[in-house]
């Protein structure tokens, strides 16, 4: 009953991944004795269709290719050999996936309020590829700091309907127009912008041949508007940190030098105020959260010292651990722990 159930299993998921759907009718024309010889070919490869299943849940393509071709080195027949077909598509949709690069870019027209969000393709692959499939949907996250420490949110979704179908020629960076944005500062010491782009599964064309297209990176990037009376020269995190340090902590002048940290150093901020945060009174340390909800993206802790003095300490010991392993430790986020949120 267990094989049964893993087989069961097994064929749902590949259809899902964008299989075959002709088994069902190829086998409602198979008399009962060839029914019972699909299902015995079937059988042996449920192990391997399992593991195969589970590289692809975890990204692994270069393990789930191994096993691909352990399966078809046993010569399946039947169903067994749909599936291994259903999956060999799978990859290679993947594969042609991997070929392409996505970036957004966030572009100020001139002086005025508007900014223009253009998403950057490179196809790597030799021949052109197009994406058919729902539009992608672009969400944008508007988050406003006032001098005083004040913060307005602001989201909306918009599905781009000129990428439902995107022709990307080889060896080239296409570009195209994804979105359009006011970003008033209005009484905001500064606004930042979040910009997702999210593809739906979809399809792949490559040479006539279509393929699951179901992995798409997410492209984002960031826009920053300061008050107009802000200076524009970035702030060093060393200077963030000499003031949380040294100085009488005054909300205006602490925000005014942490929204001006370029992104590239929001992580290197952190690091430097950690030592001193985690000194700090509560009292204090409630002063500076909204500083550190600006650095580090952490929206939902609130200014609540308790849980600031807990995600500090646990992405100083995660970052130390990670160097100490020899890992990247240049991510500003941690997973997401509802400790942390009191």
């Amino acid at each position: 009953m267990m094989r049964a159930l893993l087989a069961g299993l097994t064929i749902a998921i590949v259809v899902a991944c964008g299989g075959p759907a002709s088994h069902s009718s190829s086998a409602s024309k198979l008399s009962p004795q060839e029914l019972a010889l699909d299902k015995a070919q079937f059988e042996p490869f449920v192990p391997a269709f399992q593991s195969l299943e589970a590289a692809l849940a975890a990204k692994d393509d270069e393990l789930a290719l191994r096993i691909l071709t352990r399966i078809m080195a046993r010569d399946p027949q039947g169903t067994a050999l749909e599936r291994a077909r259903a999956f060999e598509r799978v990859l290679e949709g993947r594969a042609w996936v991997a070929c392409i690069e996505l970036r957004l870019l966030a572009l100020r027209v001139g002086d005025s309020d508007e900014w223009v969000v253009r998403l950057v393709a490179k196809n790597s692959n030799d021949t052109a590829l197009t994406l058919q499939g729902g539009p992608p949907t672009l969400r944008t996250y508007l988050l406003g700091v006032s001098p005083n420490g004040l913060e307005q949110r602001f989201s909306r979704s918009t599905p781009v309907d000129s990428l439902a179908h995107w022709k990307l020629p080889p060896g080239i960076e296409t570009s195209v127009e994804v979105g359009r944005l006011d970003i008033p500062p209005g009484q905001a010491l500064a606004v930042r912008a979040l910009f997702f782009l999210e593809f739906l599964p979809g399809k792949i064309l490559r040479e006539g041949e279509l393929r699951p297209a179901a992995s798409l990176p997410v492209a984002r990037t960031e826009a920053v508007r300061l008050a107009s009376f802000l200076p524009t020269e970035p702030v060093e995190p060393e200077e963030l940190a000499r003031y949380v340090r040294e100085e009488m902590i005054r909300t205006p002048p602490l925000l005014e030098r942490a929204v001006r940290i370029p992104l590239a150093q929001r992580a290197r901020a952190l690091d430097l105020l950690t030592p001193a945060a985690l000194q700090l009174p509560s009292g204090e340390l409630e002063k500076i959260a909204v500083a550190l909800r600006w650095l580090s993206g952490e929206s939902q802790i609130g200014a609540d010292p308790l849980s600031w003095r807990q995600w500090l300490d646990t992405r100083s010991r995660t970052r130390e651990r990670a160097v100490r392993e020899g890992r990247d430790a240049s991510a500003l986020d941690l997973p997401d722990d509802p400790s942390y949120r009191h």
